[in-house]
Formats: C-alpha cells, sequence, structure tokens
C-alpha cells in the first residue's frame, strides 16, 4: 500500500461519532516501520525514507526533528487527527521507526485527558528498556503536535544516557521525548502504577479504597469502564481527579534531569 491507501478502522466508539474510544487508549501503533500517509502507512527501511519523502514532496530527515513517542502519539491515526486540527496546513506525511529506548519506562500520568482517559507518561527507571516508536517531524508538524499537548512538556534526551535504538539500525545522539507536568501515577506506597489499559487502570484507582466523588459516595473509577470514561470525559470530573491524585499521594514527581537530559 502506498501513502493514500485505505484509512484504518476499528478506532472509534461505540456510538460510531467518529471520537476515537478513549478505553482503547493508546489505539494501535503500525506494523512495522515506515511513513504515514494521509490515509495509508507504506513499510520501508531506513535507507528508504528519503526517497519516499521526495517522492511525497515531504521535507527530508535532515530537515526535521527526531521525537519519541509514548502512548497515542505512536498511533498513525491520532497523528492525523492532530496534523488535521492544526490552523495551518499540516503535511501528513510523517516517518514513524520502531525502537528500544533504555533507562526509561512508561506509566501513566496523574491527571485525566480532555478526551476522558489517562495518558501515558515516561519516567527515568536505570536499567528499563521499552519499546517506543520515533517520528521525524517538520517544523509545522512540530508545532502541531506540541499544540496538542498542554500536560507535558518537551524535553531534549542525550542517546549516551538514554540510548535509543532504532529497528532499522540508526541509534540517534539525542532526541526529545513529552515529559508529564503533572508526575505519574503511584500506589500510594512508593510503587508506580505500571502502563496497562484503560479498563484495568480503572481496576487499581477503584482498589485504591480513597478515590471518591463525595456526592456520589463511591469510587468514580468503580463500576462498567463504559461509565467510567463516560465520568472522566466531564471537565468536573477531570479537574477534580487531578486534585485527588496530588491531595491522595498517588502522584509523583518526574525529575530526568540527572539521568538522560541533554
Amino acid at each position: 500500500m502506498g501513502l493514500n491507501g485505505e484509512p484504518g478502522t476499528g478506532l472509534t466508539d461505540a456510538h460510531g461519532s467518529g471520537r476515537l474510544d478513549p478505553l482503547l487508549y493508546p489505539w494501535d501503533p503500525p506494523e512495522t516501520s515506515g511513513v504515514m500517509g494521509r490515509d495509508g502507512f507504506l513499510p520501508l527501511d531506513l535507507a528508504d525514507l528519503d526517497e519516499a519523502l521526495a517522492d511525497a514532496n515531504a521535507a527530508p530527515l535532515e530537515s526535521r526533528s527526531l521525537v519519541v513517542s509514548i502512548g497515542s502519539n505512536a498511533s498513525a491515526d491520532v497523528m492525523r487527527r492532530k496534523f488535521a486540527a492544526y490552523h495551518q496546513p499540516v503535511s501528513p506525511v510523517l516517518p514513524l521507526v520502531r525502537g528500544q529506548l533504555g533507562n526509561i519506562a512508561v506509566g501513566h500520568s496523574a491527571h485525566v485527558s480532555r478526551a476522558g482517559y489517562i495518558a501515558a507518561a515516561p519516567y527515568p527507571r536505570p536499567g528499563e528498556s521499552t519499546t517506543v516508536w520515533v517520528s521525524w517531524l517538520d517544523e509545522l508538524q512540530l508545532l502541531a503536535l506540541d499544540e496538542t499537548e498542554p500536560n507535558y512538556r518537551r524535553i531534549q534526551l542525550d542517546g549516551d544516557a538514554c540510548p535509543l535504538a532504532l529497528d532499522l539500525g540508526d541509534r540517534p545522539e539525542d532526541f526529545s521525548l513529552f515529559t508529564s507536568r503533572w508526575g505519574i501515577l503511584t500506589d500510594g506506597d512508593g510503587g508506580t502504577l505500571p502502563f496497562v489499559d484503560q479498563p484495568a487502570l480503572f481496576g487499581l484507582l477503584a482498589g485504591s479504597g480513597t478515590g471518591e466523588q463525595l456526592e456520589a459516595g463511591q469510587s468514580v473509577f468503580d463500576g462498567p469502564p463504559e461509565l467510567v470514561a463516560e465520568q472522566l470525559a466531564l471537565p468536573s470530573v477531570q479537574a477534580w481527579a487531578k486534585e485527588w491524585f496530588s491531595s491522595a499521594g498517588l502522584a509523583a514527581a518526574v525529575d530526568f534531569d540527572g539521568l538522560c537530559s541533554g
């Protein structure tokens, strides 16, 4: 398939609204490394990426910024939506390459997104190796992506301290990564909650025994996942959840300065 194939399916909610189903977060990454187009995805080796970009009249790799994607930014469908929503025309052509990132683990950010899911967030962990997706973004793509991440800050990482090995053979010297402004979720006893699907995470949070909305008298995270997701899509619940994560001791600050920062 070329860069203009059929769009993906199975990502939207049960109501058929075209909205991405929050229970399916972080949605599916590509099956292999390659280049995303307006609708399709073209599997490619690293040596062929520049040729594909030139054929699509897109910026070459050397002029692009390398960003490690954690969570939904590894989904081509999500990235297309983010680019399409920007206030200037943005090229949909984007290289996405799988890799392994050293000394970094992934948990959940201590906030609820506007769409009603609890997103992924990286944190330093010496000795850990995490499968990631790496994107090369042109100038406008990077601006568009930054605009969609108000709860994160993009930091530079050093490839020597946090080695990034791409499946296609390259080992970048430096790159950037989005880290949560609100910290990561913990179990309240010093352990970081693992990165799991949304229903499983709701169960972990409901099991904490303290996640209660006072007017409801029961945990917001307890009950059918569909109903929990509906509650989490409410701005008032999102604001409450962020405050509760902090006050209940479930949010831990993340510091990259001592390990991987460039």
